[in-house]
Parts: structure tokens; sequence; C-alpha cells
């Protein structure tokens, strides 16, 4: 996969991904809420998702909204031994994001293979923006194998979205 980026961009937001990706654009999506999935050629995806910001009043602050989002994660049926790694306050244009590292366990069902256990990595930056009225999230789950570095590229991405 090459280093070079393209521009996603859609009611006045935007975000860069990797060129030669699948972008996939959920059909339901209104400028107020909606989500899009980048599709890397390793069967790795990235999610970009937006919603109205009043819906998220209820959380104080950021840090809120990514609890509310881990705590959904870890009580999901297929997800074991969940831990969080690390959460970090970090810069999107002018706005005070968190970016999130997880740990968990996913349990797969196969129909021949009974159950079995996957180590996962998940990644994810929560972003509030008052001036366009939305909250954003960027995550994925990403593999730690292999010679690319899939986290750099998150990171590159979640770091090049323009909320307004």
């Amino acid at each position: 996969m090459g280093d070079g980026f393209e521009r996603f961009s859609v009611y006045g937001f935007s975000i860069d991904y990797v060129r030669g990706s699948r972008v996939e654009f959920n059909p339901k999506s209104r400028e107020v809420e909606g989500d899009v999935a980048f599709h890397f050629p390793e069967k790795v995806k990235v999610f970009l998702s937006w919603g109205d910001l009043e819906k998220a009043a209820g959380f104080q602050t950021v840090g809120n909204h990514v609890d509310h989002s881990l705590s959904k994660v870890k009580s999901a049926a297929n997800v074991r031994n969940f831990e969080e790694i690390s959460r970090t306050k970090i810069q999107i244009r002018s706005h005070e994001a968190v970016y999130t590292r997880a740990r968990f366990d996913e349990i797969i069902v196969g129909l021949l293979s009974g159950r079995s256990r996957k180590p996962r990595e998940g990644h994810s930056v929560h972003l509030h923006c008052p001036k366009s009225e939305r909250y954003f999230v960027v995550y994925g789950i990403l593999p730690k194998e292999g010679t690319y570095s899939y986290e750099e590229t998150f990171q590159k991405m979640a770091k090049s979205l323009k909320c307004h």
C-alpha cells in the first residue's frame, strides 16, 4: 500500500483516506448523521461516523462520550477480556479530541470450527464540533502484524478530519 492519500468530502466535512481503498457510504446517511467505511486492500476497515451534537449533549465532555462508546464495546456479546490501553488528548484543527486504544478478544463462532478467540486492538478518535453542530468518531480494528503501520495510517486519517 502506498503512502498516497485522497480526500473524501461530504456535507461540509472531509477526511483523507488511503488511495486505492474502497469507500462504502452508508445509504441511510444524511447531513446530520451517518457513516462511511474505508476498506483497505488487506480487509482492514476504518470508519467515520458523525451525528447531531445535541444527541451527545448528555456527555459533559468528549471523554464522557468515549466512556459511553467503550462501555458499549465492552458489553458486546462477542467481546471478552476488554482492556483500555491508552487514552490521549490530541488536537484536531481547533478542537480537543480523544484518541483511545483498547485490546480485547473477539469470540468468533464457526459452523465447523466451533468457538474461538481472536485478539483485537481497537482505535478510536472522538471529537465534538460546536460550529458544525456534529460529533465525529473515527474508529477501526487494526492488525499489529505485518510490515505496514495501520496505526500510523489511522492517526493520519484522524488528524486530517476537517469538521467545518
